[in-house]
């Protein structure tokens, strides 16, 4: 989310009566679950929150992970009364707010401006979810693997030694993420490990940072 929207939606909204915080979020705990009513704005203070698609045959994707100063829950803003396309769960321990659809209109109607940035946040938003469809259709899973690896490393501190970046993450979540199978994932992932890119534990995927990680991972939003 741009800067400027970070302010105004901090500055004008978090402090409202009706809004609340939601702290020591643990792993796999939903906000909202896909075909719920839309009614609240949730704002990533701190951890990861990944979006959920599910279709009618099981199918499952992940259409993007949020860290802090994210928005989830964006369907709200058509009044309040339509249906979250998604599940959101945490992907991690996280703290965010939760923004009610009153709040929101009613602050929108003192504060113009913030109407504007949300018009933008929804702009960059779609642009983003283009750029995956691209990323999905025409590249390689180890391309999108290293594409999403960096753009996770992101979004969390380093290790205590400062040498990586660990994701909380399984292979599985990954797959999910990068639209592949589990198996085509884990094979990727054990010769991305032996070239030195990242280490494999449970929950866990360490990302080390390389040229070749952020050189990929440009090439494939050029």
């Amino acid at each position: 989310m741009h800067n400027e929207f970070t302010s105004l939606f901090k500055d004008l909204l978090l402090s409202q009566t009706d809004v609340s915080r939601l702290s020591a979020v643990r792993r796999s705990t939903a906000l909202f679950s896909q075909g719920d009513k839309a009614d609240a704005v949730y704002f990533i203070e701190e951890g990861l929150i990944k979006l959920t698609r599910t279709n009618s045959t099981g199918g499952r994707l992940i259409l993007s992970v949020y860290g802090p100063n994210d928005l989830v829950g964006e369907e709200s803003l058509s009044g309040g009364n339509g249906r979250y396309h998604a599940e959101a769960e945490a992907l991690s321990p996280s703290t965010v707010y939760k923004v009610p659809w009153p709040s929101i209109k009613r602050v929108i109607a003192a504060h113009p401006e913030l109407s504007a940035a949300f018009l933008k946040h929804l702009l960059e938003t779609k642009v983003s979810f283009a750029d995956k469809v691209e990323l999905l259709c025409l590249y390689d899973v180890e391309t999108r693997i290293l594409y999403y690896l960096e753009q996770l490393s992101k979004l969390v501190k380093p290790s205590d030694d400062e040498t990586g970046y660990p994701l909380p993450i399984t292979q599985m979540e990954l797959a999910d993420l990068v639209g592949a199978t589990r198996e085509t994932v884990s094979t990727s992932l054990n010769q991305l490990e032996r070239r030195g890119f990242v280490k494999l534990s449970r929950r866990l995927l360490t990302v080390f940072p390389r040229p070749a990680v952020t050189e990929t991972a440009a090439s494939a939003t050029a």
